[in-house]
């Protein structure tokens, strides 16, 4: 199969990120997988991972064979820098940041404690393309960093040498029916442009895959090491839909900016608290945050009138239940402002979904006493 596309989109998001290099992967965890090796993990190395994050990232460190260290976090819902700083030096041979929801947090302080604890950096900006602090961009302060739709980026030569000789070993290439499944599901799923029959109906599939108990089971039925075909690289169809994504950013950019405000101005008038962000973050957010009380009487209020009013992460490691934590090296109780935070978390999106008429119905929704 030709890669003319995938090296086409794959040189256009490196420019678009400010990145020394770009590969694009089928999945963003097989982009994780990549450069986690890229960067030295080997079996038995610990990883330091943002206990309020999702399977995929905490799977790709297990695939690695290495031990997640669960980090709890901060009021941002990024990591606490505290919780680098406790670790012994030479402890975690990789931290991965995760700027949550578009949000860095206490970047600089998280920085610095892994420089100080002798801990590589991957950013996780699946959430945040395009944010900035202090004007640089995302994904330009550690090592490498994950982008969204499966890319990863790097910020040296050397490491972009790396990260090839890592594919060469693990990575085949997309198969033509699952590039065209990926490519079909990038045109039509659109994570900010949900009607009210999709948020409908996958609020009902939500409460359907709870009721039969399959979170998560994809990992811990193939939770195995790594072998040769793990990892797929973007197929031609994604590469070429993504790139078309890639060059419409600034229009997404700007809705995104106007119905935060929007979001704030609605926050502001019924007295409920806007999110913390750093002076020095410029932030375009996925998905707005609220810490609400009977957060799951709104989910569902809001999921049988087809109203985005999101309720994930359900638990450190989204979306494992209780039971599959340990699975996962997480244990209960280990990272409390984490779970505190989930009992009561849900967000809005601010993408071209949500309009003056549809976030006074989700405030009237929130707002219900």
């Amino acid at each position: 199969m030709s890669d003319k596309w995938r090296r086409t989109y794959e040189k256009a998001f490196s420019r678009f990120a400010d990145a020394q290099g770009a590969r694009a992967f089928g999945l963003g965890r097989h982009a994780l997988f990549i450069l986690l090796k890229a960067l030295g993990v080997h079996p038995g190395d610990k990883v330091g991972v943002c206990a309020f994050t999702c399977l995929a990232v905490v799977e790709a460190v297990k695939v690695c064979e290495a031990t997640p260290v669960y980090l709890d976090i901060d009021e941002h819902l990024c990591i606490d820098p505290q919780e680098i700083l406790v670790q012994n030096a030479g402890s975690l041979k990789v931290v991965i940041l995760q700027h949550t929801l578009g949000n860095p947090g206490r970047l600089e302080q998280n920085l610095a404690a892994c420089n100080k604890i002798g801990a590589k950096i991957i950013e996780d900006c699946a959430h945040s393309l395009d944010c900035r602090w202090n004007n640089q961009k995302l994904g330009t302060f550690g090592q490498g960093a994950v982008r969204p739709g499966g890319v990863l980026t790097v910020n040296s030569n050397g490491l972009l040498e790396k990260v090839d000789r890592q594919i060469e070993r693990f990575a085949a290439p997309a198969s033509k029916t699952s590039d065209l499944i990926r490519a079909c599901w990038l045109r039509a799923y659109h994570p900010f442009s949900q009607s009210q029959l999709d948020c409908y109906l996958g609020y009902q599939y939500s409460r359907l895959r709870g009721a039969l108990h399959l979170r998560g089971k994809s990992f811990l039925k193939n939770g195995i090491p790594a072998c040769e075909g793990y990892v797929r690289l973007a197929g031609e169809m994604k590469a070429k839909a993504a790139l078309k994504q890639l060059e419409n950013w600034h229009k997404l950019h700007q809705i995104r900016l106007q119905n935060t405000a929007m979001i704030e101005e609605s926050f502001s008038d019924a007295g409920l608290s806007l999110w913390p962000k750093q002076p020095e973050a410029k932030i375009t957010m996925m998905r707005y945050p609220l810490r609400v009380y009977k957060k799951w009487e709104i989910i569902h209020r809001a999921g049988i009138r087809g109203l985005d009013i999101a309720g994930w992460y359900i638990s450190p490691v989204h979306p494992l239940g209780t039971s599959d934590l340990a699975k996962v090296d997480y244990h209960t109780g280990s990272c409390p402002r984490a779970e505190s935070t989930i009992e009561r978390l849900v967000h809005l999106p601010t993408g071209p979904s949500l309009n003056k008429h549809k976030l006074e119905a989700m405030m009237a929704i929130i707002n219900q006493k």
